[in-house]
Order: C-alpha cells, then structure tokens, then sequence
C-alpha cells in the first residue's frame, strides 16, 4: 500500500479505499495517515464521518481505530493539520540534529522520541552546552537554505541504515536532508527545511553513558522562548537588574539566605532551653512524655526532641507544621511514631531510640496528648 506522508507529505486530504479489519477498525488504501511508529505519534483527523482515535501497526498492517462503524467502501480522509505539521517538523528538525552532531561532533544518535509537548534525541556520549549551541547554529543553517526533504527506497548505503542498527523490512526508505543527514526512516517529515524555522535545544540531561537533548522546533520553540523570556522580564524587574546580571545577584541572594538561615536557627537554638521547659507532659504506659507542638525550624525538631527526652528520662514529641520527631530512652521511638500516624497519617520511621517523618495533616497539641495517652 502506498504511504502518501512519505513522497507526497504536502497531501491532507484525499480520497481513500476503506477495509473493515474489526470493531471499528479499518484500513485504506492510499495510506494518508502516519501510524505511531518510529518514535512518533500518530496523526489524528478523520475519515468520512469517523474521527480516527488511534493508528497502529499490526501484522504488516497499518490498522485505524475509529470512534463508530464504518462500511467498506470510498471515502473522504481528512489529516488534522496542526498535529500533522508539529509531529513533522520535530521528526525533521531531529533528523537535522542528529546529522550535525554526527558530521561534525562525532556524537551518535542512539534513541528518538516526538513527543506532544517536546523532543528528545539521546546521544552515546556527554554534550555540554557549548557543543549543542553550536550544534544549534548550524542547524539554523540547514533551515535557511530551506533544502528539500527527499525519499529514496531500498537504498544499499550502511551509513544511512546504521544509527539504530541493521533494518529488517521489504522496503527500505531513507530521508535525505542535502549533505546534513542520510538514514532510514519511516516518519513523517516537512517537504523542506525552510518550514521548519528556529530549532531550539532546551535542555541536557545525562542519560547513561551519553546525554539526552530535549528539544522544540517551528512555532512551539518559539512559544518556549516567549515564555522564558517573560520569565527573565519577571527576574530582572524584580532584582533590578539587567539579564546578564541575574546569575551574581541570584547567587548573592542565595549566600545570604543562606546567612539569615544561619542566624534564624542560632536564635531558635538559644531558645530551645525554654521550649523543653514548656512542653507538657503526658504517661504513655508508664513512660513520662514530653509534647511539643508549635513553630520551630524543621533542623532543631530532632534537637529539642532529643533535649525534651533527656529531661523527662523519657521521651520527647516535637511536632512542627506537618513534620515530627521523636527521641526515647523508654518507649520505643518507632512505635510512637506508628501509633500517631495510624491515627493522622504520615510517612517517616526509625530506630527504638528516634524517629521522624510527615504527618499527612498538622496536628493540636491536644489531640496528639489524647492519642499518647491511648493504651
């Protein structure tokens, strides 16, 4: 069967032969629309009257899941545009991409994905941000000499079938973009770079032995960088600052919370004599406890748990917010632990000696007394 989205991928809408294969199920003949194959998603639109939900491939067959029945015969097939030239344009911006990091940084292609909202190309070895903004450039490059995309079959050459391995299939087709990039391919691409436009490397992940480039091309890049530059207006109107200023003043912001941080917990640790004094006691078994429930830095809850324990030659509670601690030289700190989350929720755990963890909801003093005081 022919696959239009190969050689002629300006075609959208066509007339098209339709065989029932199951339950809502279909095939047709010319293919328009591209399964989900090859690390892209598959096209969305209709035929006739029948909104297509899915495409995919099975037993050789590329077989269409429609939303109702439809009936052998002729019909009208409509791709959705606007899925069709995103899926595109990503698939042939990635195929630019890897064949400039390929010619010119010896960087290997070894995985592909298109996803809706971005790309991603895994590379077999480490790119740092120098090489993939001059891996941009050049791909700039590529998309203003506006180079057609071509389609060959069954071509011989192992250069082009060797990115993700030896083929096995009766026809072979290999995506040509000029002198930038020759492989074997089965998506849907542009008919030539020009409609591509920016292509942006968003982010650099390491995945493994090599890295994994997210990237965005066309009208989507283009959103991305309208919203992190609104994002760099917001920083800069805020720091009072220029752009290229944001990195010192963020950094000077950073070492002085650090700072202030210090301080807040230096004066919190002052009190913390005082806070052992008013924590109220309860008996759980025949262990005195201690309970404190009120503000302090979540650093010092182990602390004064541990300071409260000493004091009573029991146990001691602090909660704060949603975080506990608990210290114990009598009680077993883990199963207190456990017998207020059973009651309030959390995570958390420990040893006999201490514990501590999140309550699922903040907790009055009160309540948490009640609870110690259950057998």
């Amino acid at each position: 069967m022919k696959r239009l989205y190969w050689t002629q991928p300006d075609v959208l809408e066509t007339e098209v032969e339709v065989v029932t294969v199951g339950p809502n199920q279909v095939t047709i003949d010319p293919i328009l629309f591209h399964p989900e194959e090859g690390g892209q998603p598959a096209d969305r639109g209709a035929i006739g009257e029948a909104l297509i939900k899915d495409i995919q491939v099975v037993d050789g067959k590329i077989v269409h899941t429609l939303d109702r029945p439809l009936a052998n015969g002729r019909y009208v097939a409509r791709v959705d545009k606007e899925r069709r030239l995103y899926t595109a344009t990503q698939h042939t911006a990635q195929h630019i991409l890897s064949g400039i990091a390929a010619a010119q940084f010896s960087l290997e292609t070894v995985g592909v994905h298109i996803g809706l909202e971005s790309g991603t190309v895994d590379f077999d070895q480490k790119v740092e941000w120098e090489v993939a903004e001059q891996i941009e450039r050049r791909a700039l490059d590529v998309v203003t000499l506006d180079i057609p995309v071509e389609t060959t079959f069954n071509d011989t050459d192992a250069q082009a079938r060797s990115r993700f391995g030896q083929i096995e299939a009766d026809v072979i087709r290999v995506v040509r973009i000029g002198a930038f990039d020759k492989s074997a391919c089965c998506g849907a691409h542009v008919p030539s770079t020009g409609q591509i436009g920016v292509i942006r490397i968003f982010d650099l992940e390491t995945k493994k032995q090599g890295t994994r480039a997210s990237f965005l091309a066309g009208a989507r890049a283009l959103e991305r960088s309208q919203a992190e530059t609104a994002i760099l207006r917001e920083l800069r109107k805020m720091a009072g600052c220029a752009t290229c200023d944001l990195p010192a003043t963020f950094q000077k912001s950073l070492e002085r919370a650090k700072e202030l941080g210090k301080e807040v917990e230096r004066i919190w640790s002052l009190r913390l004599g005082d806070l052992v004094k008013s924590a109220e006691m309860v008996t759980a078994g025949s262990s005195p406890v201690g309970v404190y429930v009120g503000e302090l830095p979540r650093e010092l809850a182990a602390v004064l748990a541990g300071m409260i324990g000493e004091a009573t030659a029991g146990a001691g509670v602090v909660v704060s917010d949603t975080n506990i601690a608990i210290s114990s030289r009598t009680l077993d700190a883990g199963g207190l632990l456990k017998k207020i989350q059973s009651t309030v929720g959390g995570k958390g755990g420990g040893s006999p000696k201490s514990a501590n963890g999140r309550l699922n909801r903040p907790v009055a003093r009160g309540e948490l007394v009640d609870i110690l005081r259950r057998p």
